[in-house]
């Protein structure tokens, strides 16, 4: 027994001298990379609030692949990867009754059968450019096509009806009465398409990780409010950060 003892404790002692393996960056995970959603009331200044954060993003981060805004360009792209016209992904989520409903019951094609594809095309392309990160996604659902990928901040812009008529009216160059029914026709068309696609998630402040009131705060305020969530998402390198001061 007393041998047996002695071996036992032989081998506990190697165990606790023995070098442990370091993991390779092969064996780690792949870090999450860091990406932004923006889902707006009409009229609540998504995307002028979503130029001024890249631009931000891209003065205090600046690395190999800048930071990038997918508003209109989110169109362009799905339209040239899978060969369709851009009004067809333009008009998703966008009409009650859109001109490629209409076209396609005169052919006697399933207009939701096709608008399905179409959001399964929008859907992948969003997915995948989250994936790659440092992209701020404006619109489309994005909040929760994404919304269990990591590395997200999904923010959410609202004001009262009546100030986002009148900032729609100074976009639009439109009077305040035709700016104010184009802000109620996109409540109930962008309403509509959340219930549509994700008819058991509430589009309520819960879903996002801040609401901004643009109404009470200028883009420049929602752009810094917005960024101490972002920025600790960001991983910087050893170069990328300061040597502190030394004390004389």
């Amino acid at each position: 027994m007393a041998g047996e003892s002695h071996g036992i404790r032989s081998i506990f002692a190697a165990i606790r001298t023995a070098p442990m393996p370091l993991k390779t960056s092969a064996d780690r995970p792949a870090e999450p990379k860091p990406f932004v959603t923006i889902s707006r009331q009409g009229g609540a200044g998504g995307r002028a609030i979503a130029q001024r954060l890249v631009a931000r993003l891209n003065a205090l981060d600046p690395g190999e692949e800048p930071w990038a805004v997918w508003d209109k360009q989110l169109v362009e792209k799905i339209a040239e990867d899978h060969k369709i016209a851009r009004e067809l992904v333009e008009s998703l989520g966008e009409s009650s009754r859109t001109w490629l409903e209409e076209f396609l019951a005169a052919l006697s094609i399933d207009s939701d059968e096709t608008e399905a594809r179409i959001y399964q095309m929008v859907a992948s392309t969003i997915r995948a450019l989250a994936h790659k990160g440092r992209v701020v996604i404006v619109g489309r659902g994005g909040v929760y096509i994404t919304r269990s990928m990591p590395g997200g901040v999904h923010l959410r812009l609202v004001a009262p009806v009546e100030y986002r008529a009148r900032h729609m009216a100074d976009q639009l160059k439109v009077s305040y009465d035709e700016a104010l029914s184009h802000v109620r026709k996109l409540d109930k068309q962008r309403a509509a398409f959340y219930r549509k696609y994700w008819p058991s998630k509430a589009l309520t402040v819960e879903a996002f990780t801040l609401t901004i009131n643009t109404a009470m705060v200028s883009e420049e305020q929602a752009v810094e409010s917005a960024l101490p969530l972002i920025l600790p998402r960001i991983r910087f390198t050893i170069e990328q950060v300061p040597e502190p001061e030394l004390a004389v």
